[in-house]
């Protein structure tokens, strides 16, 4: 069984991340040119957003006995399993390679993917949140 009580502790945590980024939207690439803390609370803000989302997700996977190689793979299955909508889960598959880029540092940060995922991609973490609401409502 889900720990509920652990889970919900994370979607506020991930809320209250969100809140601090939405306050980042319509930043421009040459802002973050400019400002290097801004560049780094940014990038730190998404990669535990994403890390949240990724132990939520894999802790819903482990309560249901299933185990996953990689982080892209907590996706698909939570998709598969319909714990998140499977075209919901192709769209944000890309969350898993970013924060290894975030974390790994396996190049250098190209600033306009950030500044598209800081402007667009917030949404889709408050949707992943609401979809995991839902998944412990109704389980």
């Amino acid at each position: 069984m889900v720990e509920e009580k652990l889970v919900r502790t994370k979607l506020k945590e991930l809320r209250s991340y969100l809140n601090q980024l939405d306050k980042y939207q319509e930043i421009t690439v040459e802002e973050l040119e400019n400002n290097l803390e801004q560049r780094w609370v940014i990038e730190r803000g998404l990669q535990l957003s994403i890390q949240l989302v990724l132990d939520i997700g894999n802790h819903i996977l482990s309560e249901e006995g299933i185990t996953v190689n990689n982080y892209t793979g907590i996706l698909k299955e939570l998709g598969e399993l319909e714990v998140i909508p499977p075209e919901f889960a192709k769209k944000i598959k890309g969350m898993a390679g970013f924060r290894n880029v975030l974390v790994h540092d396996y190049m250098e940060v190209d600033l306009e993917l950030l500044v598209r995922v800081i402007n667009n991609s917030l949404k889709d973490f408050k949707k992943f949140a609401q979809y995991i609401l839902d998944y412990l409502n109704n389980n």
